[in-house]
């Protein structure tokens, strides 16, 4: 018989895998890479099948097994050379360095001791080396380099672990790693002491360059980079010293520890406040990759490693747009090429579960295998934490983070993402997804496609890519009717005005958030007394500025019932800040401040509009505002819970705040209230590209 696997199964040991099985099991046949997917000719054996799908290599995972034939299954059972077809098969992640990797890399007598590009066929880059596929070493950025004789048979050699590990080499034929005249480990050893001696290095991570430092250094970083207290993360040599700096959990350190190795937002026990100011919370990782093994085996402390780039524009990943950013004091870099850039994932745990922050490297591509034949739609996402997401035949790719559409060089490189894909996949879309918002710089790329476009309000994108990960998972909750609560900061509302505080029984909005008028037009996302002061206009407190009266009477403005946007009210309204300084600020310092117990302000709920007492909450004193502020968030979910008699759906941004998403999951598991949020793709904007493409699906506008 003839299958097709489909799924993560090119670059992560398969076809050995593959081999060794059926040579066990005395199986004739053979095993071949195609575009779509990975071919297997071999004799009819149940043991086989069972196997093949209970004992599949770490990074391995099938998605599906068609049956596309007979075939006559020769002797001796091979691997034969892949075959182009169509592309339909799925992009492994990128991979941190695996244990035994790591024991080599560090064993004198091993030939790879101190290579600092060491990988294997179950860890190390995939999707930033990639060209095409199928994933063979000549559709990659390593097709320059010529393995010496001994990487050779170990590549050609089915039993070996570097058996066609696309990215093999050594310290005699791999990459070389530099920095000035120096190569190798004399290079690495260079860039410890430079970082010991308070210099910033510049050093080419997997996915792009990072800017490296001790945390004594993180002021001289913020001005360079013109980040004046947006959280930097930072880089642990090991779990334990994570856990004297930091409080976490069980689930925080499997997260941490994970083959992914995100960034994971944890509480600190003190300190920091160069890496993260002004709040209690810090992002943490640990080494990742051999040149960072490598460093921390020269280093103790802790270190603060972030993108080199501008705010909110793309990670850079060659060296001459490295060098004229003008940050790092010097450069430790390596010779492989970076295809794509691929920024560090940041999750937080949250009700035991994770959640991401930004999906990216080690999770993305994100690959979903649906159970019908689907049409080529490409969804262009939204203005913020922009993804991008590819259907096509049975599979939903969704990109890693791209990020804020904001300016030239972060538009080109959304663009860039879009063609890639394209090619990478052999797709041209049939249609396009995109925001309704009309000046979204995404919506406007798609509407100039002259393909076929479909308009999803942003936020039934929330709720319908929480759906879309619901169905493709086949989560409990699939199939069960659901109240949605879609809460953020910012999209555009089916009445022209500026939505982010929605509760959607299925598809149609039933409750908001009372919507009022914020004067000062886009000033007030950062001035966040401008949204203060407009929410006492709006409740008929009087405000004592003649110049801010006349704004919120005659001047710029927009209407919004956004609870992001109340978020930043109510930080002002607490004491805590009179400035946004940067997405998410005000919920941090709210996170921080809250105290616990049940105490909450009184709201309505009429004709499906939400109003909180805002005047008993501007007279309070301010320390109680932010505990009673969230209580009262919670609260409202609950109660339409009730009143629905559904299943409760959570998605947008303002379900980032830990403290919000747990005392309100603790209620609705209290009333017995089933309950989702996403896990495996972004709750936030990140998600939108996903719930574009599901929605126009499910709802068969296509």
């Amino acid at each position: 018989m003839r299958l097709l696997i489909k799924g993560i199964v090119q670059g992560v040991g398969f076809r050995p895998f593959v081999y060794r099985l059926a040579r066990e099991l005395g199986l004739k046949g053979y095993v071949k890479n195609r575009g779509d997917g990975v071919e297997i000719c071999i004799e009819e054996s149940k043991e086989f099948i069972q196997r093949l799908q209970k004992e599949l290599p770490p990074l391995a995972k099938i998605e599906a097994i068609e049956v596309i034939g007979e075939c006559e299954a020769e002797e001796p059972f091979s691997i034969l050379e892949s075959e182009a077809t169509k592309s339909a098969t799925f992009l492994s992640p990128d991979i941190s360095t695996c244990d035994e990797c790591l024991e080599e890399l560090f064993d004198p007598s091993n030939r790879r001791y101190r290579y600092p590009l060491i990988n294997c066929t179950n860890c190390g880059p995939r999707y930033t080396i990639i060209r095409a596929l199928p994933y063979d070493r000549n559709n990659t950025s390593m097709a320059p380099f010529r393995m010496c004789r001994r990487c050779g048979e170990e590549y050609n050699d089915p039993n070996s672990r570097f058996y066609h590990a696309q990215p093999i080499g050594c310290n005699e034929c791999g990459p070389k790693v530099r920095l000035g005249e120096l190569e190798g480990y004399e290079a690495i050893k260079e860039a410890a002491r430079l970082i010991k001696s308070g210099k910033i290095v510049a050093i080419k991570g997997v996915g792009g360059f990072h800017l490296v430092c001790k945390e004594s250094e993180a002021k001289r970083l913020r001005a360079k980079k013109r980040r004046s207290k947006k959280p930097f993360a930072v880089m642990f040599q090991s779990i334990e010293a994570i856990e004297k700096a930091c409080k976490i959990d069980e689930g925080e350190r499997a997260l941490i520890l994970s083959k992914e190795r995100p960034i994971v937002v944890v509480k600190k026990r003190g300190g920091f406040e160069g890496a993260a100011p002004d709040i209690d919370r810090v992002g943490v990782f640990l080494p990742y990759s051999p040149i960072y093994y490598l460093l921390f085996s020269l280093l103790s402390d802790p270190l603060i490693v972030t993108s080199a780039n501008i705010s909110d524009e793309p990670i850079i990943k060659d060296e001459e747009s490295l060098r004229a950013l003008g940050i790092a004091d010097e450069v430790l870099w390596y010779e492989r090429e970076i295809e794509r850039s691929c920024d560090d994932s940041v999750m937080i745990v949250a009700d035991s579960k994770p959640i991401f922050y930004r999906l990216s490297r080690g999770f993305g591509p994100k690959s979903f295998y649906v159970d019908r034949k689907l049409p080529s739609i490409l969804a262009v996402g939204a203005r913020q934490k922009n993804t991008i997401a590819l259907a096509y035949e049975n599979s939903i790719i969704l990109s890693p983070h791209i990020g804020d559409i904001k300016n030239v060089e972060s538009f080109d490189y959304f663009v860039k993402v879009i063609e890639d894909f394209k090619r990478i996949y052999d797709v041209t879309p049939q249609i396009v997804a995109c925001d309704m918002h009309p000046h979204y710089e995404t919506s406007r790329y798609a509407r100039e496609l002259g393909t076929n476009v479909v308009e999803v309000q942003h936020h039934r994108a929330h709720i319908w890519a929480a759906v879309a990960e619901m169905e493709l998972t086949n989560h409990k909750l699939k199939g069960a009717d659901f109240v949605g609560f879609a809460w953020d900061g910012t999209g555009y509302g089916d009445d022209g005005s500026i939505w982010g505080g929605e509760v959607f029984v299925e598809d149609k909005r039933r409750y908001h958030f009372e919507p009022f008028k914020i004067a000062g037009g886009e000033r007030a996302i950062k001035q966040i007394d401008l949204i203060a002061k407009s929410l006492m206009r709006h409740v008929g407190l009087e405000v004592e500025n003649r110049l801010f009266n006349l704004a919120y009477e005659k001047g710029a403005s927009f209407v919004t019932s956004s609870v992001g946007r109340l978020f930043d009210a109510v930080a002002l309204f607490s004491g805590l800040a009179n400035y946004q300084e940067y997405e998410g600020f005000t919920g941090l310092l709210i996170e921080k401040a809250y105290r616990g117990g049940s105490e909450r302000y009184e709201y309505m709920i009429e004709d499906g509009v939400i109003r909180i007492d805002w005047r008993s909450l501007i007279n309070d004193k301010k320390e109680h505002i932010p505990t009673k502020f969230l209580n009262t968030l919670a609260a409202i979910i609950e109660d339409i819970a009730l009143r629905e008699k559904r299943a409760v759906i959570l998605s947008g941004g303002v379900f980032q705040n830990r403290t919000l998403l747990e005392i309100t999951t603790k209620a609705l598991q209290k009333r017995n209230i089933p309950y989702f949020f996403p896990i495996q793709t972004p709750i936030n904007d990140g998600g939108i590209a996903l719930g574009q493409v599901w929605w126009a699906v499910r709802k068969g506008v296509i």
